[in-house]
Parts: structure tokens; C-alpha cells; sequence
């Protein structure tokens, strides 16, 4: 069972929320994300915050404002996180009266939360690729993420959006390792995307491996963050997209 603890929101308008200490130091001791986290909720929803030591606490912080605002939290909600892995957190929100929260599913037509450093690219049926950069933090000091939803185009490579690559240091073609959250990694060939007049990079060789040995299809939304101390990518979230429901008649 994933280690887990509860809060109750007292001031929903603060920009951070605190940590029980005795579960920092028993479940997190010193591996305490430096760069971004996730917390994710029920219809497919996703926040990136941080966590950062504040005092003599630790807070989630650098995002935990969009969640209060998006769902939107009130005072005395009731949360409960599960530490899923060391990168994300899984939250469950009770209302006043007992009764679970459910969250509307998150419509494909629904914008990306908007937190700081989060871009995502999205692909239309042309196969043209739009990033939306949000330059707010760029993680100098941090590993750097992005978000994807995957298209038919993505079985067969993975492009980088273009300040990912920046701030990852990819500047040249070669090979890079792509592991997943239980540690298999896989060989990817870095290639230079000449599609686009600036310089853009993609996965080419080794990533429809990864696609298969991985399970990710058409619809899944991705989390992807560069380990600068192992120079490696790391697949930290897939929120699989939810099968269409049939009528019977």
C-alpha cells in the first residue's frame, strides 16, 4: 500500500501547502524531489508543483495555487495524498459533508493546467507541431519536464519541444538512454528534426521499442523529465486515456 497522509485546507488562498514533518522523514528522508513533482486526481487531472524546505517545514509550492483554484478547493477540504512514486503524488478530496469529490473527466479540448515551466505540444491533423512554451521557470538548477499527449505520429518518433531541448543541453545528434519508473531502459538515436528551420530534436531509433515495452497507445498523456545526473529520460506519468463508452440500443 503506498504510504499516504491527510490535510485539511485552512486557508485556500495560500500559495503553499505544508507536509506532515514524520512523513518527510519517514517516506522521504533525503530523497525529496528537487526539481518538479506531480500531483494527480481523479478525471484525468494533473498538476506540476514542487516541493520545497521552508523553515522547518516542507511545502508543496510553484503550482499548488492552480490546484486550489482549477478544482476549485475550499476551506476544510479534506485531502489525502499517496506518494505513487517519488515524482508524484495521487490526491483524493472529500468534501464538508464525507462524501468523495469526483472530478469532471478532463476533456480533450481542455487547456493544460497552467503552472510554472509546463508546455505541452500539440499536433494536429497535418502533423504540424505548435509548442506552447511558458518560459515563467525555466528549472535552471531543476531536471526539466514536458507534457504530451501522444498522436499516430508518436509511435513512431519523439520530438522534443524546442526548450526542453534547450534546457536538457541537447545539442547534437547521438544516442540517448529512456527509462521508465520501474528502471528498464532503453537506447534511443537522437536525430536532428530538419523539418523545422530552427533546430529541433526527436527520438528515432529505440523509441517504438519503448513505445511497446511500455504499453503507451494513441491518447496517453505523458510526463516526461531529463535526469541531468544521469543524463537519461525519464517516463514519470502516463494517464492512460479512458476507452469511449458504447450504448447498446
Amino acid at each position: 500500500m503506498a504510504p499516504s497522509f491527510f490535510k485539511i485546507l485552512r486557508d485556500p488562498s495560500a500559495a503553499r501547502l505544508s507536509l506532515p514533518p514524520d512523513f518527510v522523514r519517514e517516506y522521504l528522508k533525503n530523497n525529496i524531489p528537487t526539481g518538479p513533482i506531480i500531483i494527480s486526481a481523479s478525471g484525468g487531472h494533473a498538476w506540476i508543483v514542487k516541493i520545497k524546505n521552508i523553515g522547518d517545514h516542507h511545502y508543496f509550492t510553484n503550482g499548488w495555487k492552480n490546484v486550489v483554484k482549477d478544482i476549485p478547493l475550499v476551506y476544510e477540504s479534506f485531502l489525502i495524498f499517496r506518494l505513487v512514486n517519488p515524482y508524484t503524488f495521487d490526491m483524493t478530496i472529500f468534501r464538508k459533508n464525507g462524501c468523495e469529490q469526483i472530478l469532471p473527466p478532463k476533456s480533450e479540448d481542455d487547456d493544460v493546467e497552467d503552472v510554472s515551466g509546463e508546455f505541452e505540444n500539440v499536433v494536429d491533423e497535418d502533423d504540424h507541431v505548435v509548442d506552447e512554451d511558458h518560459d515563467d521557470d525555466c528549472y535552471v538548477d531543476d531536471d526539466p519536464f514536458f507534457v504530451m499527449t501522444f498522436t499516430k505520429s508518436h509511435i513512431r518518433r519523439l520530438r522534443f519541444p524546442g526548450k526542453f531541448a534547450e534546457w536538457a543541453g541537447i545539442n547534437g545528434e547521438g544516442t540517448m538512454r529512456v527509462k521508465n519508473l520501474d528502471g528498464v531502459e532503453w537506447v534511443t538515436e537522437v536525430k536532428l528534426d530538419t523539418s523545422f528551420k530552427a533546430k529541433r530534436y526527436l527520438l528515432s531509433s529505440g523509441w517504438r521499442s519503448f513505445w511497446r515495452g511500455n504499453n503507451l497507445s494513441q491518447g496517453d498523456e505523458c510526463v516526461f523529465k531529463f535526469i541531468r545526473s544521469e543524463r537519461k529520460l525519464l517516463l514519470a506519468k502516463v494517464t492512460k486515456k479512458k476507452p469511449k463508452k458504447h450504448h447498446g440500443y
